[in-house]
């Protein structure tokens, strides 16, 4: 990596997640270069700011390189990331520079781990998920796999997620057809929506927890080693309700006619969490792991800040560790390049006992 490479672009900075990293970016000194498609929004927030910006769509790879070329790195927090991870991770390989992501999209991990090997012989990093989705869960993983070694089994959860903003909801917009996802046996499978349940204690009061296609379903298995990974999230019951109500019209969102309708719908509709809220609100995350014969088990309970706010908090120290040189070429998870204590950097989180 070039040693004159210093500056660094926040694509997706007219984005709800992209905008508070931003605000708070500038807020603790630092100045990213600000980027998006949409000019009017990205410049108004760039002068606000006093950071310079660049427009440009992620249609064209040489139009992406010529943008990225002179940064140390790219934070990207443009969604839906199952379309433009890929061609803003290709053009970071191919321009020398490293790669960053607010993710939470399997499809998005398994692309991205795809092109590892490139990654590896240009020395650059492809770090995808440096917010909620998925630095919790994974430093959690990562703990549990120190406690107990020979950890065969792993499962982890939280509750407390409530509101989204309207890019994570037009991603899972166009991930709910295709199901849940589980590792078995080091494999990925599918399962129905809704089909795997587990009932955990929480604060004194038992709740139901549903398997989800959380990102550590692909990703903890390259953190751990460990061959057998579910992740599982509570939902207030009318969500369940309406989850299970709508399961059987879900195939309907295979018609990318249909998702795009729906995504534009949200795109007017849907906001995001407020101030008050991300301020006040917590996640609770449980991680339980048992070795093959059941012999020995380990668990650990923890609670981080509000999702949105979490990952501002996540993303930025992410920033501040590249800028410091700790990067691990190739595809990688937060805990396997820092560690998984990296978690308990971030203000509002702290182990149960």
């Amino acid at each position: 990596m070039a040693a004159q490479k210093k500056q660094w672009l926040l694509y997706g900075a007219n984005g709800y997640t992209g905008e508070l990293i931003a605000r708070e970016a500038v807020s603790r000194g630092f100045q990213p270069i600000l980027a998006g498609r949409s000019e009017p929004r990205v410049r108004a927030l760039a002068e606000e700011l006093g950071l310079s910006f660049r427009i440009f769509s992620l249609e064209d790879h040489d139009t992406i390189r010529k943008e990225i070329e002179d940064c140390l790195f790219v934070l990207h927090c443009a969604g839906p990331f199952v379309e433009t991870a890929v061609p803003m991770a290709s053009a970071c390989i191919l321009s020398g520079v490293h790669y960053l992501d607010i993710t939470g999209e399997i499809p998005v991990y398994e692309k991205l781990h795809s092109l590892s090997s490139q990654a590896l012989a240009k020395k650059v990093m492809l770090l995808p998920g440096v917010g909620f989705d998925i630095v919790p869960t994974d430093c959690l993983a990562m703990m549990l796999k120190e406690k107990l070694p020979k950890a065969h089994f792993l499962e982890l959860g939280f509750s407390g997620f409530t509101e989204i903003s309207r890019g994570t909801l037009k991603s899972a917009l166009a991930q709910l057809p295709y199901g849940s996802k589980v590792r078995r046996n080091g494999k990925m499978e599918t399962i129905p929506q809704l089909s795997l349940k587990k009932v955990v204690e929480v604060s004194g009061h038992y709740a139901e927890f549903f398997a989800i296609p959380w990102g550590d379903v692909f990703t903890s298995f390259f953190s751990t080693g460990i061959p057998n990974i579910t992740v599982y999230s509570s939902f207030p019951s009318s969500q369940t309700k309406w989850m299970k109500f709508l399961q059987p019209a879900s195939v309907l969102l295979k018609n990318s006619l249909i998702v795009k309708a729906l995504q534009k719908l949200v795109e007017v509709s849907v906001s995001g969490p407020g101030a008050e809220t991300r301020k006040n609100g917590s996640v609770f995350l449980w991680g339980e792991a048992w070795t093959e014969a059941g012999s020995k088990k380990v668990s650990l309970r923890m609670r981080c800040a509000e999702g949105y706010e979490f990952t501002v908090e996540s993303a930025l120290a992410a920033v501040a560790k590249l800028q410091k040189g700790k990067v691990r070429a190739g595809f990688t998870t937060p805990s396997q390049v820092w560690g998984s204590r990296f978690v308990l950097e971030i203000p509002g989180t702290k182990l149960l006992s």
